[in-house]
């Protein structure tokens, strides 16, 4: 009886915690790579770049150097600039 009473309260921490993380994703804003990775979009045009051309290189090095991810370089670059503009500023009157 007592297991199944710590089962409950650890089913329901458990939940709370996803519920957690679902909306603290909501409010980060994301890309994600056609490998599954996410990439978190932030402010700084220099940062973005290097996060993109690391995880770049992390395809790269998967496939013995090769240079020919333009595309995928090309596609994540195009989903920050999607990202981007949906994201609303506050007005600055």
């Amino acid at each position: 009886m007592a297991r199944k009473n710590i089962q409950e309260i650890n089913n329901t921490s458990n939940q709370d915690h996803q519920k957690e993380v679902v909306a603290y994703k909501k409010r980060m804003p994301i890309i994600r790579c056609i490998c599954g990775s996410e990439i978190l979009v932030v402010p700084d045009l220099k940062a973005m770049s290097i996060a993109i051309k690391t995880h770049m290189a992390e395809h790269k090095k998967e496939i013995d150097g090769s240079d020919s991810l333009d595309w995928l370089e090309q596609f994540l670059t195009e989903q920050v600039l999607i990202v981007a503009s949906e994201i609303n500023l506050p007005n600055k009157n």
